[in-house]
């Protein structure tokens, strides 16, 4: 008897250690090919070409305001002489559709960042990027790989190094 509630037991706790992994089709792993970036056919925007560039990513949400700041931090480095080979892109994940750009109006967003909002992008960029797990900010290289993942929060790294 004593088996069979261990092995129930493990199965309980195996089936919800599972269901609170990120789901994705990428694994996020610093050294690994970063997540693209598909902008939906009805977006109207242009990020232009990635290639080549040190790019970061930021995912935020009104609600979270750590987010927000880190989104203010990196409008600033975007304003910096010093990352002109840098695109910077930040993706508001609210549902509601004017919030990013009434945010981005009233935090002063550069317009040296690509500001998106949820629908924006295709719905695989937000599960690849894992932000149902919070918001965070990317910093992928200019050959595409993810050098770092900060979590929101967290103080933006000396990424000139």
């Amino acid at each position: 008897m004593k088996s069979k509630s261990l092995a129930l037991s493990f199965f309980i706790a195996t089936f919800f250690l599972s269901s609170a992994i990120p789901s994705g089709s990428h694994s996020l792993e610093i050294g690994s090919e970063a997540p693209s970036i598909s902008l939906s056919p009805e977006a109207g925007k242009n990020i232009g070409s990635l290639d080549g560039k040190r790019v970061i990513v930021n995912f935020w949400s009104a609600e979270d305001p750590s987010s927000r700041i880190a989104n203010s931090k990196l409008s600033r480095l975007a304003e910096s002489d010093s990352f002109s080979d840098t695109r910077f892109v930040s993706v508001c994940i609210d549902s509601d559709k004017s919030i990013a750009s009434e945010i981005a109006r009233i935090d002063r967003i550069s317009d040296n960042v690509v500001s998106l909002g949820k629908e924006d992008v295709t719905s695989d960029v937000l599960e690849d990027f894992q932000t149902a797990t919070g918001c965070r900010t990317f910093i992928i290289d200019r050959f595409g790989i993810l050098k770092q993942i900060v979590p929101s929060g967290s103080e933006i790294p000396d990424i000139l190094s």
